[in-house]
Protein backbone atom coordinates (compact mmCIF):
# COMPACT_ATOMS: atom_id res chain seq x y z
CA UNK A 1 0.00 0.00 0.00
CA UNK A 2 1.37 3.41 -0.94
CA UNK A 3 0.82 6.08 1.71
CA UNK A 4 0.11 9.55 0.36
CA UNK A 5 0.72 11.62 3.47
CA UNK A 6 2.50 14.85 2.68
CA UNK A 7 3.50 17.97 4.51
CA UNK A 8 0.68 20.38 3.75
CA UNK A 9 2.54 23.56 4.53
CA UNK A 10 6.28 23.90 4.91
CA UNK A 11 5.73 27.45 6.09
CA UNK A 12 2.56 28.54 7.84
CA UNK A 13 1.78 32.12 8.94
CA UNK A 14 -1.84 32.00 9.94
CA UNK A 15 -1.79 34.90 12.40
CA UNK A 16 0.27 38.02 12.89
CA UNK A 17 3.30 37.36 15.07
CA UNK A 18 4.81 39.94 17.42
CA UNK A 19 7.26 42.23 15.53
CA UNK A 20 10.17 41.19 17.74
CA UNK A 21 13.18 38.89 17.63
CA UNK A 22 10.92 35.84 17.76
CA UNK A 23 9.23 36.86 14.55
CA UNK A 24 12.61 37.33 12.90
CA UNK A 25 13.64 33.81 13.88
CA UNK A 26 10.33 32.48 12.56
CA UNK A 27 10.85 34.21 9.22
CA UNK A 28 14.36 32.75 9.06
CA UNK A 29 12.90 29.31 9.67
CA UNK A 30 10.40 29.80 6.85
CA UNK A 31 13.16 30.81 4.44
CA UNK A 32 15.37 27.87 5.40
CA UNK A 33 12.46 25.42 5.05
CA UNK A 34 11.44 26.76 1.65
CA UNK A 35 15.02 26.18 0.46
CA UNK A 36 15.15 22.66 1.89
CA UNK A 37 17.55 23.55 4.71
CA UNK A 38 15.53 21.79 7.37
CA UNK A 39 18.20 21.49 10.06
CA UNK A 40 18.78 25.24 9.85
CA UNK A 41 15.00 25.72 9.92
CA UNK A 42 14.79 23.66 13.12
CA UNK A 43 17.38 25.86 14.81
CA UNK A 44 15.54 29.03 13.82
CA UNK A 45 12.09 27.72 14.79
CA UNK A 46 13.42 26.58 18.18
CA UNK A 47 14.66 30.12 18.81
CA UNK A 48 11.27 31.46 17.76
CA UNK A 49 9.47 28.98 20.02
CA UNK A 50 11.63 30.00 22.97
CA UNK A 51 10.53 33.62 22.54
CA UNK A 52 6.95 32.92 21.44
CA UNK A 53 5.98 29.75 23.32
CA UNK A 54 2.25 30.37 22.89
CA UNK A 55 2.24 30.66 19.07
CA UNK A 56 0.85 27.35 17.72
CA UNK A 57 2.04 27.96 14.15
CA UNK A 58 5.66 28.17 15.34
CA UNK A 59 5.43 24.73 16.95
CA UNK A 60 3.63 23.39 13.88
CA UNK A 61 6.36 24.55 11.51
CA UNK A 62 9.02 23.24 13.88
CA UNK A 63 7.25 19.88 13.84
CA UNK A 64 7.14 19.90 10.03
CA UNK A 65 10.90 20.46 9.88
CA UNK A 66 11.47 17.62 12.33
CA UNK A 67 9.18 15.41 10.24
CA UNK A 68 11.18 16.16 7.10
CA UNK A 69 14.42 15.18 8.82
CA UNK A 70 12.92 11.92 10.11
CA UNK A 71 13.15 13.16 13.72
CA UNK A 72 9.74 11.68 14.39
CA UNK A 73 9.79 11.69 18.19
CA UNK A 74 10.59 15.41 18.23
CA UNK A 75 7.96 16.03 15.54
CA UNK A 76 5.34 14.29 17.66
CA UNK A 77 6.13 16.48 20.67
CA UNK A 78 6.00 19.67 18.61
CA UNK A 79 2.69 18.76 16.91
CA UNK A 80 1.18 17.96 20.29
CA UNK A 81 2.34 21.34 21.59
CA UNK A 82 0.69 23.08 18.63
CA UNK A 83 -2.52 21.14 19.30
CA UNK A 84 -2.44 21.96 23.01
CA UNK A 85 -2.33 25.65 22.09
CA UNK A 86 -4.97 25.28 19.36
CA UNK A 87 -7.15 22.17 19.86
CA UNK A 88 -8.93 22.49 16.49
CA UNK A 89 -5.66 22.74 14.50
CA UNK A 90 -6.65 20.35 11.70
CA UNK A 91 -3.31 20.33 9.87
CA UNK A 92 -1.43 19.57 13.09
CA UNK A 93 -3.77 16.67 13.89
CA UNK A 94 -3.33 15.36 10.35
CA UNK A 95 0.45 15.55 10.49
CA UNK A 96 0.49 13.91 13.92
CA UNK A 97 -1.38 11.03 12.31
CA UNK A 98 1.33 11.01 9.65
CA UNK A 99 4.00 10.66 12.35
CA UNK A 100 2.25 7.61 13.78
CA UNK A 101 1.87 6.06 10.34
CA UNK A 102 5.56 6.60 9.58
CA UNK A 103 6.31 4.89 12.91
CA UNK A 104 3.90 2.07 12.00
CA UNK A 105 1.76 2.91 15.03
CA UNK A 106 -1.35 2.51 12.96
CA UNK A 107 -3.90 2.26 15.78
CA UNK A 108 -2.58 5.50 17.29
CA UNK A 109 -3.04 7.30 13.95
CA UNK A 110 -6.83 6.98 13.89
CA UNK A 111 -7.58 9.52 16.64
CA UNK A 112 -5.61 12.50 15.27
CA UNK A 113 -6.86 11.89 11.73
CA UNK A 114 -10.46 11.87 12.96
CA UNK A 115 -9.77 15.06 14.90
CA UNK A 116 -8.38 16.63 11.72
CA UNK A 117 -11.72 15.93 10.01
CA UNK A 118 -13.64 17.23 13.03
CA UNK A 119 -11.64 20.46 12.82
CA UNK A 120 -11.97 20.69 9.04
CA UNK A 121 -14.66 18.51 7.39
CA UNK A 122 -13.17 19.40 3.99
CA UNK A 123 -9.67 18.09 4.79
CA UNK A 124 -9.21 15.79 1.78
CA UNK A 125 -5.78 14.52 2.84
CA UNK A 126 -7.18 13.39 6.19
CA UNK A 127 -10.00 11.49 4.46
CA UNK A 128 -7.44 9.83 2.22
CA UNK A 129 -5.09 8.82 5.03
CA UNK A 130 -7.90 7.54 7.24
CA UNK A 131 -9.30 5.57 4.33
CA UNK A 132 -5.91 3.96 3.73
CA UNK A 133 -5.75 2.98 7.40
CA UNK A 134 -9.14 1.30 7.10
CA UNK A 135 -8.01 -0.53 3.95
CA UNK A 136 -4.91 -1.75 5.75
CA UNK A 137 -7.04 -3.06 8.61
CA UNK A 138 -9.45 -4.76 6.21
CA UNK A 139 -12.30 -2.40 7.17
CA UNK A 140 -13.38 -1.95 3.57
CA UNK A 141 -16.92 -0.78 4.25
CA UNK A 142 -15.64 2.02 6.50
CA UNK A 143 -13.02 2.95 3.88
CA UNK A 144 -15.65 3.11 1.13
CA UNK A 145 -17.87 5.33 3.27
CA UNK A 146 -14.98 7.71 3.92
CA UNK A 147 -14.02 8.01 0.26
CA UNK A 148 -17.64 8.57 -0.73
CA UNK A 149 -17.88 11.36 1.87
CA UNK A 150 -14.65 12.88 0.60
CA UNK A 151 -15.88 12.77 -3.01
CA UNK A 152 -18.96 14.71 -1.93
CA UNK A 153 -16.52 17.40 -0.81
CA UNK A 154 -14.45 17.30 -3.99
CA UNK A 155 -15.30 14.90 -6.82
CA UNK A 156 -12.35 16.07 -8.93
CA UNK A 157 -9.70 14.37 -6.77
CA UNK A 158 -8.46 11.43 -8.77
CA UNK A 159 -6.66 9.82 -5.82
CA UNK A 160 -9.99 9.46 -4.00
CA UNK A 161 -11.55 7.68 -6.98
CA UNK A 162 -8.44 5.50 -7.28
CA UNK A 163 -8.57 4.38 -3.65
CA UNK A 164 -12.31 3.82 -3.90
CA UNK A 165 -11.49 1.56 -6.83
CA UNK A 166 -8.98 -0.31 -4.67
CA UNK A 167 -11.71 -0.80 -2.05
CA UNK A 168 -13.96 -2.23 -4.74
CA UNK A 169 -11.26 -4.74 -5.69
CA UNK A 170 -10.78 -5.73 -2.05
CA UNK A 171 -14.55 -6.17 -1.58
CA UNK A 172 -14.84 -8.36 -4.66
CA UNK A 173 -16.91 -5.77 -6.51
CA UNK A 174 -15.14 -5.50 -9.89
CA UNK A 175 -17.82 -3.42 -11.59
CA UNK A 176 -17.76 -0.80 -8.82
CA UNK A 177 -13.96 -0.86 -8.95
CA UNK A 178 -13.93 -0.36 -12.73
CA UNK A 179 -16.32 2.56 -12.43
CA UNK A 180 -14.13 4.22 -9.78
CA UNK A 181 -10.91 3.67 -11.75
CA UNK A 182 -12.57 5.11 -14.88
CA UNK A 183 -13.61 8.20 -12.88
CA UNK A 184 -10.02 8.55 -11.65
CA UNK A 185 -8.72 8.51 -15.23
CA UNK A 186 -11.34 11.04 -16.36
CA UNK A 187 -10.38 13.44 -13.58
CA UNK A 188 -6.64 12.98 -14.14
CA UNK A 189 -5.30 11.33 -17.28
CA UNK A 190 -1.92 10.88 -15.56
CA UNK A 191 -3.28 8.70 -12.71
CA UNK A 192 -1.03 5.68 -13.22
CA UNK A 193 -2.64 3.70 -10.41
CA UNK A 194 -6.05 3.83 -12.03
CA UNK A 195 -4.72 2.54 -15.36
CA UNK A 196 -2.91 -0.26 -13.52
CA UNK A 197 -5.96 -1.13 -11.44
CA UNK A 198 -8.30 -1.21 -14.43
CA UNK A 199 -5.75 -3.16 -16.46
CA UNK A 200 -5.40 -5.77 -13.71
CA UNK A 201 -9.19 -6.24 -13.63
CA UNK A 202 -9.22 -6.79 -17.39
CA UNK A 203 -6.46 -9.38 -17.02
CA UNK A 204 -8.68 -11.27 -14.57
CA UNK A 205 -11.50 -11.11 -17.14
CA UNK A 206 -9.11 -12.33 -19.88
CA UNK A 207 -9.61 -9.11 -21.84
CA UNK A 208 -5.92 -9.12 -22.66
CA UNK A 209 -5.86 -6.68 -25.58
CA UNK A 210 -7.72 -4.03 -23.57
CA UNK A 211 -5.54 -4.72 -20.53
CA UNK A 212 -2.37 -4.29 -22.59
CA UNK A 213 -3.16 -0.69 -23.53
CA UNK A 214 -4.03 0.29 -19.98
CA UNK A 215 -0.96 -1.37 -18.47
CA UNK A 216 1.34 0.17 -21.07
CA UNK A 217 -0.06 3.56 -20.08
CA UNK A 218 0.55 2.82 -16.39
CA UNK A 219 4.14 1.76 -17.11
CA UNK A 220 4.75 4.86 -19.23
CA UNK A 221 3.52 7.11 -16.43
CA UNK A 222 5.38 5.28 -13.64
CA UNK A 223 8.17 3.31 -15.32
CA UNK A 224 9.70 2.12 -12.04
CA UNK A 225 6.54 0.74 -10.44
CA UNK A 226 6.85 -3.03 -10.29
CA UNK A 227 3.25 -4.28 -10.14
CA UNK A 228 1.95 -3.19 -13.58
CA UNK A 229 5.03 -4.76 -15.15
CA UNK A 230 4.00 -8.09 -13.66
CA UNK A 231 0.46 -7.81 -15.06
CA UNK A 232 1.77 -6.65 -18.43
CA UNK A 233 4.17 -9.60 -18.55
CA UNK A 234 1.28 -11.95 -17.86
CA UNK A 235 -0.71 -10.32 -20.68
CA UNK A 236 2.09 -10.95 -23.19
CA UNK A 237 2.45 -14.55 -22.04
CA UNK A 238 -1.30 -15.11 -22.50
CA UNK A 239 -1.20 -13.49 -25.95
CA UNK A 240 1.58 -15.85 -27.00
CA UNK A 241 4.29 -13.16 -27.08
CA UNK A 242 6.47 -15.17 -24.75
CA UNK A 243 9.82 -13.46 -25.38
CA UNK A 244 8.31 -10.05 -24.73
CA UNK A 245 6.54 -11.43 -21.68
CA UNK A 246 9.77 -12.84 -20.24
CA UNK A 247 11.56 -9.51 -20.74
CA UNK A 248 8.82 -7.57 -18.95
CA UNK A 249 8.68 -10.11 -16.11
CA UNK A 250 12.46 -9.88 -15.69
CA UNK A 251 12.11 -6.12 -15.38
CA UNK A 252 9.33 -6.64 -12.85
CA UNK A 253 11.67 -8.80 -10.74
CA UNK A 254 14.38 -6.11 -10.79
CA UNK A 255 11.96 -3.34 -9.89
CA UNK A 256 10.37 -5.39 -7.12
CA UNK A 257 13.81 -5.98 -5.59
CA UNK A 258 14.55 -2.24 -5.74
CA UNK A 259 11.23 -1.46 -4.07
CA UNK A 260 12.06 -3.90 -1.28
CA UNK A 261 15.47 -2.29 -0.79
CA UNK A 262 13.91 1.19 -0.63
CA UNK A 263 11.33 0.07 1.91
CA UNK A 264 14.04 -1.59 3.97
CA UNK A 265 16.18 1.56 4.00
CA UNK A 266 13.21 3.76 4.83
CA UNK A 267 12.35 1.48 7.73
CA UNK A 268 15.97 1.49 8.94
CA UNK A 269 16.01 5.29 8.86
CA UNK A 270 13.17 5.38 11.39
CA UNK A 271 15.72 4.32 14.00
CA UNK A 272 18.91 5.56 12.29
CA UNK A 273 17.82 9.01 11.11
CA UNK A 274 21.27 10.49 11.84
CA UNK A 275 23.14 8.00 9.65
CA UNK A 276 24.39 9.96 6.63
CA UNK A 277 25.35 6.80 4.74
CA UNK A 278 21.79 5.42 4.94
CA UNK A 279 20.40 8.62 3.42
CA UNK A 280 23.07 8.50 0.71
CA UNK A 281 22.28 4.87 -0.14
CA UNK A 282 18.60 5.70 -0.42
CA UNK A 283 19.48 8.63 -2.67
CA UNK A 284 21.45 6.29 -4.93
CA UNK A 285 18.45 3.98 -5.26
CA UNK A 286 16.16 6.88 -6.10
CA UNK A 287 18.69 8.16 -8.61
CA UNK A 288 18.83 4.77 -10.33
CA UNK A 289 15.06 4.99 -10.70
CA UNK A 290 15.35 8.55 -12.09
CA UNK A 291 13.44 9.92 -9.11
CA UNK A 292 15.84 12.83 -8.95
CA UNK A 293 13.91 15.10 -6.59
CA UNK A 294 13.79 12.34 -3.97
CA UNK A 295 17.44 11.51 -4.58
CA UNK A 296 18.49 15.14 -4.18
CA UNK A 297 16.59 15.41 -0.89
CA UNK A 298 18.43 12.39 0.49
CA UNK A 299 21.84 13.68 -0.63
CA UNK A 300 21.11 17.02 1.03
CA UNK A 301 20.16 15.16 4.23
CA UNK A 302 23.40 13.17 4.09
CA UNK A 303 25.42 16.38 3.69
CA UNK A 304 23.59 18.07 6.55
CA UNK A 305 24.71 15.17 8.73
CA UNK A 306 28.23 14.86 7.28
CA UNK A 307 29.72 17.89 5.55
CA UNK A 308 32.73 15.83 4.37
CA UNK A 309 30.69 13.28 2.37
CA UNK A 310 32.35 13.75 -1.02
CA UNK A 311 30.22 11.22 -2.92
CA UNK A 312 27.02 12.95 -1.80
CA UNK A 313 28.33 16.30 -3.10
CA UNK A 314 29.15 14.66 -6.43
CA UNK A 315 25.81 12.90 -6.85
CA UNK A 316 23.85 16.00 -5.89
CA UNK A 317 26.00 18.05 -8.25
CA UNK A 318 25.27 15.62 -11.08
CA UNK A 319 21.54 16.08 -10.50
CA UNK A 320 22.01 19.85 -10.76
CA UNK A 321 24.12 19.29 -13.86
CA UNK A 322 21.22 17.45 -15.48
CA UNK A 323 19.10 20.53 -14.74
CA UNK A 324 21.81 22.79 -16.23
CA UNK A 325 22.25 24.53 -12.88
CA UNK A 326 25.92 24.92 -13.67
CA UNK A 327 26.96 27.32 -10.91
CA UNK A 328 25.34 25.22 -8.18
CA UNK A 329 26.81 22.01 -9.63
CA UNK A 330 30.31 23.49 -9.85
CA UNK A 331 30.13 24.61 -6.23
CA UNK A 332 29.16 21.10 -5.15
CA UNK A 333 32.00 19.51 -7.13
CA UNK A 334 34.41 21.99 -5.53
CA UNK A 335 33.06 21.03 -2.09
CA UNK A 336 33.54 17.36 -2.94
CA UNK A 337 37.18 17.97 -3.88
CA UNK A 338 37.71 20.09 -0.78
CA UNK A 339 36.50 17.12 1.26
CA UNK A 340 38.51 14.58 -0.79
CA UNK A 341 40.91 15.80 -3.46
CA UNK A 342 41.45 12.19 -4.63
CA UNK A 343 37.79 11.62 -5.51
CA UNK A 344 38.14 10.64 -9.17
CA UNK A 345 34.43 10.89 -9.94
CA UNK A 346 34.35 14.48 -8.68
CA UNK A 347 37.05 15.39 -11.22
CA UNK A 348 35.14 13.49 -13.93
CA UNK A 349 31.88 15.27 -13.08
CA UNK A 350 33.68 18.60 -13.16
CA UNK A 351 34.98 17.65 -16.58
CA UNK A 352 31.44 16.94 -17.76
CA UNK A 353 30.37 20.37 -16.53
CA UNK A 354 33.19 22.08 -18.46
CA UNK A 355 32.33 19.99 -21.51
CA UNK A 356 28.71 21.17 -21.37
CA UNK A 357 30.00 24.74 -21.11
CA UNK A 358 32.27 24.06 -24.10
CA UNK A 359 35.36 24.88 -22.07
CA UNK A 360 37.32 22.02 -23.60
CA UNK A 361 40.70 22.88 -22.08
CA UNK A 362 39.27 22.88 -18.54
CA UNK A 363 37.36 19.68 -19.32
CA UNK A 364 40.55 18.00 -20.53
CA UNK A 365 42.36 18.96 -17.34
CA UNK A 366 39.56 17.64 -15.12
CA UNK A 367 39.29 14.36 -17.04
CA UNK A 368 43.08 13.95 -16.92
CA UNK A 369 42.91 14.23 -13.13
CA UNK A 370 40.17 11.58 -13.06
CA UNK A 371 42.27 9.23 -15.21
CA UNK A 372 45.35 9.84 -13.05
CA UNK A 373 43.39 8.85 -9.93
CA UNK A 374 41.50 5.93 -11.53
CA UNK A 375 43.55 4.78 -14.54
CA UNK A 376 41.54 1.57 -15.01
CA UNK A 377 38.18 3.33 -15.50
CA UNK A 378 37.42 3.20 -19.27
CA UNK A 379 34.70 5.87 -19.01
CA UNK A 380 37.17 8.42 -17.65
CA UNK A 381 39.63 7.66 -20.46
CA UNK A 382 36.88 7.94 -23.07
CA UNK A 383 35.83 11.33 -21.68
CA UNK A 384 39.44 12.55 -21.80
CA UNK A 385 39.74 11.44 -25.45
CA UNK A 386 36.50 13.28 -26.30
CA UNK A 387 37.73 16.48 -24.63
CA UNK A 388 41.08 16.28 -26.46
CA UNK A 389 39.35 15.76 -29.78
CA UNK A 390 36.99 18.70 -29.24
CA UNK A 391 39.78 21.00 -28.08
CA UNK A 392 41.65 20.35 -31.29
CA UNK A 393 38.75 21.42 -33.51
Amino acid sequence: MRWLLVILLIGCKEQELPPATGRAYFEQGLEHAQRGRFHAAIAAYRQAAAQMPDAPQVHYNLANAYFLTDALDQAEVAYQKAIALKPDYADAHYQLGGVYIRQKKYEAAYAPLRKALAGDPRHIAAYNALGLLHIRQGAYQEAAALYERALQVDSTRSELWYHLGQVGVKRGEPEAAKTAFAHAIRTDATQAGAYAGLGALYVEERRYEEAEGLLLRAVALRPFWARPHYDLGQVYMRLGERQKGREVLERFARLEEEEKMIKSLEFTLLSEAEDARRHYDLGVLYGQRRQFAKAAARYRRALALDSTFAAAYVNLGNIYLREERFAAAQQLFAQALAADSTHANAHNSLGNLHLMRRDFAAAQMAFANAVRLAPDDPAFRENLDIARGLEGK
